[in-house]
């Protein structure tokens, strides 16, 4: 199959059609943030910065200042991927705002006879509502709920879902524990037919070294999907305002069933690096994604 149809059937999907057996509003399985991209997506027990509303909003509960943040990355096929979040700490929990928006270049459509008869565009929104707070013995709870929005042409779906997330310090020092489950939710229903969302069961840990130096390791399950992957990831601050990171990430496929994640060339690594400075940082990440080229994300952030 050649890119441009890999691409195209891939803008099917991500749009909220579903392959059989498996689930819509795909957007939500798209990593946010350059920082967990740069680490090969395995940030469920880190979750320390705005990223935390996507990944793990337990995490929320680790900011004691309010922070801003923004994404914007470039997909394949003229794809992009923009999210926009707030935090706010308070003395009873720390309570994040967000938006995600997938944004698609415009498809060709075809009439009965193959003709060409004009074009139509294709996106996804998804506004965000978070709550983290810690609780006595080391352990961070957190709840997202999300209004979801998918648009093909003509044809709109609304639905919602629910992140839930949980942090542990576990008795190891420097060793912690992330757990999320998210999209909870009935699913969205395009016309007549209705397909569930990409339910996901999270599983990270993370160590923290000495010297600055990070380790981490998620493991993700989409039953919906018949589907597991495996992330590692890790960042070293090189000094206070440098941090470099590094990960890779695995598809474990379903017995009887092709990895969907091609094994051509580097695709499934990540590389990144962050700048900070008196509260000010930017992020940014690298995904080779085989024949249909290679992904990159920006982020800004603010901490005040």
């Amino acid at each position: 199959m050649r890119s441009h149809q890999i691409a195209f059937a891939l803008l099917l999907s991500l749009s909220g059609q579903t392959m059989a057996g498996g689930s819509t509003a795909s957007f939500l399985k798209i990593g946010v943030g350059a920082r967990p991209i740069g680490m090969g997506n395995a940030f469920t027990a880190i979750a320390n910065d705005i990223n935390a509303i996507a990944w793990n909003p337990a995490g929320l509960s680790q900011l004691s200042k309010r922070e801003v943040g923004l994404m914007h990355a470039e997909l394949f096929a003229d794809t992009r991927y923009d999210f926009l979040g707030y935090a706010h700490p308070t003395s009873i929990g720390t309570f994040g705002l967000g938006i995600n928006y997938l944004s698609q270049a415009k498809i060709e459509s075809r009439s009965a006879d193959r003709s060409a008869s004009g074009s139509f565009g294709a996106s996804d929104m998804a506004l965000n509502i978070a709550y983290g707070r810690p609780i006595p013995s080391g352990t961070r709870l957190g709840i997202n709920f999300k209004y979801l929005q998918s648009q093909i042409s003509d044809v709109k779906a609304q639905g919602w879902a629910v992140d839930l997330g949980a942090l542990h310090r576990t008795p190891i020092a420097g060793l912690n524990l992330g757990l999320a489950v998210q999209n909870l939710g009935p699913g969205l229903k395009f016309i007549e037919e209705s397909s569930p969302l990409p339910l996901t069961f999270a599983t990270g840990f993370t160590y923290h070294l000495h010297l600055g130096m990070a380790l981490a390791l998620d493991l993700k399950h989409m039953p919906h999907d018949k589907r597991t992957t495996v992330s590692i990831g890790t960042e070293y601050a090189l000094f206070s305002a440098l941090t470099l990171r590094a990960g890779y990430l695995g598809a474990l496929a379903a017995q009887g069933q092709k990895n969907l994640r091609s094994t051509e060339g580097l695709a499934g690594l990540g590389t990144g690096f962050g700048l900070k400075l008196r509260g000010y940082g930017i992020d940014y990440a690298f995904t080779p994604m085989g024949e249909l080229g290679n992904a990159q994300r920006i982020s800004l952030s603010a901490s005040f």
